[in-house]
């Protein structure tokens, strides 16, 4: 028994009487949500405990429980953050990535919010988007690019 209750999801793109057969890589692929101990690093006899910076809202993380994981490492902040810059309406997030393709190394993936609601805790839901949309790309490909935006939508590689 894990020491959690994750948050099962199956891929909504899928009918509900898809085959959960491990050899059938059509089956639906799980989806941990906001844990406190990675099902990931768990499988692979990794220290599971989430470690966060701040402890701004409640913890946004994502799995398959087996080859990935993706974790909000921070609050977010304002984008560009620089003084000199000036005031911006934009925030920016970053999430710790691991995924086993990548020899086990974590990777830093920033998004930049393009237009986020106003409020910490209304700033929540876009950060819960972000995730899942990694999450869906981290099912297709080991590896992400460094930087994205996200306009409350859609999540676009910034070149």
């Amino acid at each position: 028994m894990l020491p959690f209750r994750p948050h099962l999801h199956l891929r909504p793109d899928l009918p509900p009487s898809s085959s959960i057969n491990r050899e059938d890589s059509s089956r639906p692929k799980l989806r941990w949500m906001n844990f406190n101990a990675c099902p990931h690093c768990l499988a692979n006899g990794r220290l599971a405990v989430v470690e966060r910076l701040h402890e701004w809202g409640p913890v946004i993380s994502r799995s398959d429980g087996r080859l990935f994981h993706i974790v909000l490492g921070d609050k977010p902040i304002e984008y560009p953050h620089e003084r000199s810059a000036g005031h911006s309406d934009m925030k920016s997030v970053g999430f710790w990535c691991l995924h086993e393709a990548n020899g086990g190394s974590t990777e830093a993936v920033v998004v930049i919010l393009r237009r986020p609601p106003i409020g910490e805790i209304s700033l929540l839901r876009p950060v819960e988007a972000v995730a899942d949309k990694l999450f869906e790309k981290l099912l297709k490909s080991s590896r992400l690019p460094c930087l994205y935006e996200f306009d409350e939508q859609q999540l676009r590689k910034v070149l």
